[in-house]
């Protein structure tokens, strides 16, 4: 089981009992927390859209916080784990801590492996993978494109289903790797939503890691910082492994960089939060924006707007 394959287990349901014992640092009863981190949209009708109780939501959803360490139960009572709450204090912004947490676990190979959640990391490969020219379909399981793309190692991505497809997409959101656009209440609505991948946001929270020792750095010195921070970009362990599940490899790797990354770093180029340079005869990356191309040498940290 993971975040992906435990449909209840979407960022603001793990985050309501994150939450709800952020300032209880004694810890809570189940009982009460359950009342906190229970919407009052549902407690009032006592079940989801799909019929399940909020009793069933609420142990599920807990049952996964337990499993990747963000909850523990001492003498009857919950309450956030040391590491979860990562130094945090009562009164303090817990969501600040909830990210860093969440980010912590998932994007470390071996803590993924150890609280069964590597499926995500392929499964981002494979997102990031794909071009944001193309948004996807918030309604289409993508089993199919999977199957064709690496075949048999399909599963590895626990996208096996339009459920834990959209629990996926909820969680690229929040983590800062995906922009979901359109839909409304109707059904028609829903069905029309499309999904970008867009790791804008995730990788801005790790350019203050990337540049700590200076602010001017060779791409490839770059792509090694980010990737070692989420191994889900070019260079990282996750997508390398991704990479070589495909049946038909791409070409050039170690040349270019994806669409989907080259117009992340763009866009934090225009937003003046980096540069990007050419340096005459330096070994460089070619930036691919669909219908045409650039290259970068060097990548250097500007002031914040």
């Amino acid at each position: 089981m993971s975040i992906v394959t435990t449909a209840q287990a979407v960022p603001s349901r793990l985050f309501a009992i994150y939450a709800a014992l952020f300032d209880s640092e004694n810890g809570e009863v189940r009982d009460r927390i359950e009342a906190w981190a229970t919407p009052p949209s549902l407690s009032g009708r006592g079940a989801d859209d799909d019929g399940e109780s909020t009793t069933t939501l609420f142990s599920n959803t807990l049952a996964e916080a337990k499993r990747i360490g963000l909850v523990e139960e001492v003498e009857d009572k919950l309450r956030l784990t040391a590491d979860a709450r990562g130094g945090g204090k009562k009164g303090r912004a817990s969501e600040a801590f909830f990210l860093a947490f969440m980010r912590r676990t998932l994007f470390d190979p071996a803590r993924a492996s150890e609280t069964q959640q590597a499926g995500f990391m392929v499964a981002l490969s494979w997102f990031l993978s794909s071009s944001p020219l193309r948004p996807m379909n918030f309604s289409d399981a993508p089993q199919n494109s999977l199957k064709a793309q690496i075949g048999d190692q399909a599963p590895k991505t626990e996208l096996t289903s339009l459920n834990r497809y959209q629990n996926f997409l909820y969680w690229a959101r929040y983590l800062g790797f995906a922009t979901i656009v359109g839909g409304g209440s109707d059904a028609e609505d829903v069905t029309s939503r499309r999904v970008i991948p867009d790791p804008v946001k995730a990788i801005e929270s790790a350019l203050p890691a990337i540049f700590a020792e200076g602010n001017d750095l060779p791409v490839e010195q770059f792509m090694t910082r980010l990737a070692a921070i989420f191994p889900v970009f070019e260079t990282g362990s996750v997508r390398q492994d991704f990479e070589a599940m495909r049946l038909a490899p791409l070409a050039d790797l170690d040349k270019r960089l994806s669409i989907t990354t080259s117009l992340a770093l763009q866009r934090l180029a225009d937003r003046q939060r980096l540069t990007m340079a050419t340096v005459a005869d330096a070994p460089g990356r070619i930036l691919d924006f669909g219908s045409r191309e650039g290259r970068v040498s060097r990548i250097a940290l500007r002031e914040a707007a």
